[in-house]
Order: C-alpha cells, then sequence, then structure tokens
C-alpha cells in the first residue's frame, strides 16, 4: 500500500510539474513512470509460468532434537530479471523452524537458479512433512498485490522422526505383572528332577536369588511365602510372548498438543519393551504402519528396530481399532492416546475384554472401567486402583 501511495504521489508531482513548470518535461516524466509500471507488470505476469521451486534435504531419518537443513532451489526459465521472489515453508507439528521460516531474494538476468537453505528441528516423533507453503512473485514498483505460483510435488518432502528409547530402569511391578502373564506357573512351591521322573508333572528347580539373574525366572509366589526371592533353575513350561499394542487413532481434527500426547505413549511403549528384554522377557509388538504389523521383540537392538519402524507412524483410521490376531491371547497390553473424554474413541476400548491398557497420565480413565496404567512424563507406570 505504501508502494501505491508513493507511485501515486510522483505522478502527482509530474503532473504539477508539467502544468506549473514544463509541460514537456511534466508529461515526458509521467509517461516514463506509467511506462515502468505497465513493463513491471508485463515482467511480474511473464515470469508466473517461467519460475519452479523445488525442496530437499540430505537425510529424512532423524532423531528427536536432530536439525535438518532444507535447500530451497528456484530456477528462472528465462533472461529477465525477476522483481522479489517470496518463499515460505511449513512444516508439521513434529517440526519447528530454527530460524526464519521464509525467505525474500530477487534474481539476475544472468542468475538462472538461486538457493538458500532453511533449517528445521524435531521436536516430536513420526511420520512428518516439509512443505511450500506460499510461493509468491510482486512487481518491480511493489504496487501490486503477491502473485501465487502453483507449486509441484517437488515443493513437499516426507521425513521420519525416530521415538527416543529412555531407560526407566526396573520397576518391579511391571516386571511381575509381566511374569505373571507370559506362561509360568507359580502354583509349583518347589519340586525336582526326581518328582518330575515319577509323577510326570511340571516343576521347577529353585535357589536364591542372585544379582544378575533375569528377573522372569523369580517365582513370586514362593518368594512371598519365604521372604526372599527364590529364582526357578529348570524352566518346563512352555512361554508364550507377551503382546503389545500402539493405538493411536486419529481424532478428528487433531488438537494442539496431540504430538506431545503421541511421543509420551510411543516413547512409553518403547521404555517397557526396553525394561522387559533386560529381563530376558520376549513380546509381541503390533503397531499400525498403512495396516497392521508385528514385530517380534527379543533383545534390545529389536527394540531400536522397532523404534526406527514407528518414525513412520502416524494417527490412522480404522475399522479394526485393535487387530484380532493380538487379542487372541487375551493377555494383550495396549499403549493408547485415547482419553476419557466421552468421544467415540474411548468408547470402543471399553468394548475390548481382557486388555490391560496403559494412558498418559490426567486421561481421565478410572480402575472402574477396566484394568488401567498410567505412564508419567518420566515414564514411570503406575496401577490404577
Amino acid at each position: 500500500m505504501k508502494s501505491l501511495f508513493g507511485y501515486l504521489f510522483c505522478i502527482a508531482i509530474a503532473v504539477l510539474m508539467a502544468v506549473m513548470i514544463d509541460g514537456t518535461g511534466g508529461v515526458l516524466i509521467a509517461l516514463i513512470l506509467i511506462l515502468a509500471l505497465g513493463l513491471s507488470m508485463f515482467v511480474r505476469y511473464y515470469l508466473r509460468n517461467k519460475l519452479t521451486v523445488s525442496i530437499d534435504c540430505t537425510h529424512k531419518l532423524l532423531s528427536k532434537g536432530d536439525t535438518v537443513d532444507v535447500n530451497v532451489k528456484v530456477l528462472k526459465h528465462t533472461r529477465f530479471p525477476s522483481p522479489i521472489i517470496e518463499i515460505v515453508l511449513e512444516g508439521s507439528e513434529q517440526l519447528s523452524a530454527v530460524k526464519e521460516s521464509g525467505v525474500r531474494f530477487s534474481m539476475l538476468p544472468n542468475r538462472q537458479a538461486q538457493s538458500t537453505v532453511i533449517s528445521f528441528r524435531a521436536v516430536h516423533s513420526g511420520l512428518s512433512y516439509i512443505k511450500v507453503r506460499s510461493f509468491h512473485i510482486t512487481d518491480f514498483l511493489g504496487i501490486a498485490h503477491n502473485s501465487e505460483i502453483a507449486l509441484d510435488q517437488s515443493s513437499e518432502i516426507v521425513l521420519k522422526i525416530m521415538p527416543d528409547v529412555h531407560d526407566t530402569g526396573t520397576q518391579m511391578d511391571v516386571i511381575r505383572t509381566a511374569t505373571d502373564n507370559i506362561g509360568f506357573d507359580d502354583s509349583e512351591e518347589e519340586t525336582s528332577e526326581t518328582a518330575l521322573a515319577s509323577t510326570g508333572m511340571p516343576g521347577y528347580e529353585h535357589r536364591n536369588y542372585s544379582p544378575g539373574d533375569p528377573l522372569k525366572k523369580i517365582n513370586w509366589k514362593l518368594s512371598s511365602k519365604r521372604g526372599i526371592y527364590m529364582v526357578r533353575l529348570d524352566e518346563k513350561l512352555s512361554v508364550t510372548s507377551q503382546v503389545f499394542i500402539l493405538d493411536v487413532p486419529r481424532p478428528g481434527m487433531i488438537p494442539a498438543g496431540f504430538c506431545e500426547k503421541a511421543d509420551l505413549i510411543v516413547e512409553g511403549a518403547l521404555a517397557m519393551m526396553s525394561m522387559l528384554t533386560m529381563q530376558g522377557l520376549e513380546t509381541d509388538f503390533y503397531y499400525y504402519i498403512r495396516g497392521w504389523h508385528c514385530m517380534p521383540i527379543k533383545t534390545q537392538g529389536d527394540v531400536y528396530l522397532l523404534a526406527e519402524q514407528l518414525a513412520g507412524f502416524e494417527p490412522y483410521e480404522s475399522q479394526e481399532r485393535l487387530p484380532a490376531e493380538a487379542l487372541k491371547s487375551g493377555i494383550a497390553v495396549c499403549f493408547t492416546t485415547a482419553e476419557n473424554d466421552g468421544s467415540k474413541l474411548a468408547e470402543q476400548l471399553f468394548s475390548y475384554h481382557n486388555v490391560t491398557f496403559v494412558v498418559g497420565e490426567n486421561s481421565g480413565f478410572t480402575s472402574s472401567r477396566g484394568d488401567f496404567w498410567t505412564c508419567s512424563k518420566d515414564f514411570e507406570f503406575k496401577h490404577l486402583n
């Protein structure tokens, strides 16, 4: 608007000069100003179809806290110089601009390409994107409104941000619950190989717990009776894996702060996987990325492979909220981002039976509606009683 007022002021001065000082000079100045405006508008219109923009980056798999440099490249398919070009990038909620997310520049006649770098920082995990939000060109005089230039697929890049794997130490309540669920029978107090051979019944030899023994071998019932930890020496029962499910449904319009809540649940699940594998417990983990997938988790390395897979997760819309295959075990644990806010997403959870749910703190769930655990921001798991 200031440029328009300035231009009109110059025209008025030229007219005033033509009337009061020099008619020929004033008219000539006015004609030059009008010609400049026409030429400026022509170049602006002509360049709309002669400019293209593309963005790219060197690496598309990030960890939280990493910085990605986005190379913004503009090609000019003509010898005409360009007026001011303005480009603004936009990132998903998982990313934040390090400094400014936009640039302004012009291109000389001999310059056919112009590149610049805009940096973003990975804040939350999951599938994310960076795209060109606007690509505008103005005229040389800055009078007309910015003209938007059409964009193509090269104006968007997709990134994957890995969640962190936190070390939560050993949380005995979680370990004990897990060992209760994976097939050990603590009803047998103590047996021997001789008793096994004579009776044909499964049993265990026991000894006192020593530091470094896997916690999965502790016989909790016998330990509580004796007042000391007792460890099984001979496993006679087949051990089934604990089943975990990651539930990140799309809540309609994704609210602000949703990525932070999703981070807590995803990283809470990874923290529990890490804790269980350190105790020698095996798990099966189900997650949804364009369909349900299952990954067996046996070692700490598997946990980091799972974290890499979950770098591509996003809220999903699925008719099968929890996979039927995972629920067959009857001992499934579901990490969910749903909150007890009266929404359909929360009500769907209550229809699943024999499933333990892990939710964020202050999610509104109570033990009266099912078996719930909470995960704090420090990744401490507590059972809702």
